[in-house]
């Protein structure tokens, strides 16, 4: 079929690309303390990437008897596509990442039904006022590629997740909490998330006034995306190319913190975003892009590369990010609370409220925070925002966690800024 597929393309197209992927997934998912659905599926993925006339087409399906009018319809797209001067990159050497973990397509459903009851049972356990939801899934990808340059590449892919939280609703307040553990190996501990889940419920138990001005904020590693966002948008090749990034053209300037690094990094073995090569066929690498605190590179795939003269960094098609990386650096999160005297733990913000999200500005809402007064957690704030710039608010990271922990494809530390601006209701 694969073969088929390229075969019908390279007989228009200067270059073609094929992939076909299989998936297979087992999930169970409860909702407001019931079990709601336990479900086996399985897809097929097809897809065609072709250069004619020094144009790029793409198109797709998830019927792989399609394939004739899959590589037609790319084809015929590619007269409206961008531009395309590069070749499909041919065979190498490609790292050797773990990706796939058999134990995980082991784990029968009745396994994740019980996971999620044990997880749900301790939360109510805690706290029988709570709607609880919960769930616990695994799946498994199997991929080749294959292309006009001779490349002929399999992998395989496993995850596994498991997911908890809920809402308690008093009187007009509603508090949610929901944390999230995923991995390509089965060692996440439900025991240990739902805990988790708890004592942020618990922290919350009490709320309490925050002043509006500026003060001393940490993150958590799960809140670290109100600094990632706008720093994948500046550092992604496409937005260096058209100059949209506020980042192009300063490659060596300080735009950080010196203990601040940010690492993307696709060769992390059973890290979420890992593999041998990106989606073109292009191997996976460790590439800094802020290094000590100075930008040191962009991320590029093979059509960015190509126009900008350089080569691709193997993050294809979109210059989009692996796995990212904030090193860890040596205080506790325990620490950093100690050493407040008043400020902001934030665990979740919501959405990226009023943005200049490629400039970097944000003004957003706190879905989960806590105020600290004299070192300790004090209770739970209310209807905050923060508000700052992304590249001022780098300058003014005072200290990087020693706890560092995987939020999807993102590790990072708890992170303290010693100073942003807070607005709340007093």
């Amino acid at each position: 079929m694969i073969e088929q597929a390229l075969e019908i393309a390279a007989k228009r197209a200067q270059g073609a690309e094929i992939s076909l992927t299989t998936s297979r997934f087992t999930n169970a998912q409860y909702q407001d303390d019931k079990l709601k659905h336990v479900w086996v599926s399985q897809s097929t993925h097809l897809a065609a990437r072709v250069i004619v006339n020094g144009k790029l087409g793409r198109a797709h399906t998830t019927d792989p008897q399609k394939v004739e009018s899959v590589v037609a319809r790319a084809i015929e797209l590619a007269q409206f596509g961008s531009e395309a001067d590069y070749q499909c990159p041919g065979p190498a050497d490609f790292p050797q990442v773990k990706t796939y973990d058999p134990e995980v397509e082991s784990i029968p459903k009745q396994d994740l039904v019980a996971v999620g009851a044990e997880m749900l049972d301790l939360i109510k356990t805690y706290n029988n006022d709570i709607k609880v939801s919960a769930s616990a899934g695994w799946s498994v990808d199997e991929r080749r590629l294959i292309n006009s340059s001779g490349l002929d590449i399999r992998d395989q892919g496993s995850f596994y997740g498991i997911g908890i939280g809920g809402e308690l609703i008093r009187g007009t307040d509603m508090l949610a909490v929901y944390l999230h553990r995923d991995w390509r190996t089965p060692v996440a501990d439900p025991r240990d998330l739902a805990e988790r889940a708890i004592e942020q419920f618990r922290l919350a138990e009490r709320n309490v006034p925050l002043a509006a001005k500026s003060m001393p904020v940490i993150l958590t590693p799960r809140a670290s995306s109100l600094l990632l966002y706008s720093l994948q948008l500046g550092a992604n090749g496409k937005n260096v190319l058209k100059g949209d990034s506020p980042l192009a053209g300063r490659l060596g300037e300080k735009l950080a913190a010196d203990a601040f690094s940010l690492i993307d990094d696709g060769t992390i073995d059973y890290a979420p975003a890992s593999g041998p090569c990106d989606g073109e066929g292009v191997a996976r690498r460790r590439t800094p892009i802020i290094e000590n605190g100075r930008l040191n590179a962009f991320l590029y795939d093979l059509e960015t590369a190509s126009k900008d003269g350089t080569k691709s960094t193997g993050n294809g098609p979109g210059c989009e990010p692996s796995n990212l990386v904030i090193p860890p650096g040596r205080m506790s999160l325990a620490e950093m609370i100690e050493g407040t005297r008043e400020g902001l733990l934030i665990e979740h913000v919501m959405g990226l409220g009023q943005s200049n999200i490629m400039n970097g500005d944000f003004s957003v809402n706190v879905s989960l925070g806590y105020k600290i007064e004299n070192g300790e957690i004090v209770g739970r704030v209310k209807d905050a925002m923060v508000a700052g710039n992304v590249y001022d608010a780098l300058n003014r990271i005072e200290a990087i966690g020693s706890e560092p922990e995987w939020a999807w494809a993102t590790c990072a530390p708890h992170l303290k800024i010693d100073a942003l601006s807070v607005v709340a209701k007093a």
